[in-house]
């Protein structure tokens, strides 16, 4: 610790889009990538391990040589001597970018396909509405978006359940609860 010296795996340096060889790692290169916004957060970090030893680790970002962002999860352990000083320190570092992207896309295409998945039952319900209480799209769409409110369901579940009291031949009744703000 106290040279500032560290040493990288291959997989560090691939981290920061370099190679083994390219730089002398240090401290101060380390944080040097760091993006701005974290590094606050990973200095003080340090700061408490090296305070007395002990673990930490931490979600971060990393700026490459190319200046691109990539996500990581570091662990650092410092281990302290009898006298409390912390000789050295190791840990690792893993990055998680792809697996968060995937994440995120997989969690955005769920959300579209949900949001289609109920479109249809959502317009026949706006359909029937309009039919039976002659609004336009707008006012049949707020009277069900009420209708959801007051009754704490999701608009979807309101719809089909709309929708199956039209199909059973009983949609003016259903809509008789509903809460009109005419």
């Amino acid at each position: 610790m106290a040279s500032g010296n560290m040493q990288w795996s291959d997989g560090l340096y691939g981290i920061h889009g370099l190679g083994k060889g390219e730089v002398v790692p240090t401290f101060e290169l380390l944080m040097a990538h760091k993006h701005p916004s974290d590094r606050d957060r990973v200095r003080e970090l340090w700061a408490d391990l090296l305070a007395g030893g002990g673990q930490g680790a931490l979600l971060h970002r990393v700026i490459d040589v190319k200046g691109r962002e990539r996500r990581v999860f570091s662990g650092i352990q410092a281990e302290a001597d009898a006298s409390g000083r912390v000789p050295r320190a190791h840990g690792f570092m893993v990055d998680i970018t792809q697996s968060l992207r995937l994440e995120s896309q997989n969690a955005a295409s769920e959300a579209i396909e949900g949001v289609y998945a109920h479109k249809a039952v959502i317009e026949q319900a706006k359909g029937i509405v309009m039919a039976l209480l002659g609004v336009d799209a707008e006012a049949a769409f707020q009277a069900l978006a009420d209708q959801s409110q007051h009754t704490n369901a999701k608009l979807h579940v309101v719809a089909d359940d709309l929708v199956k009291s039209a199909s059973e031949g009983n949609a003016r009744e259903a809509l008789a609860v509903f809460r009109l703000s005419r």
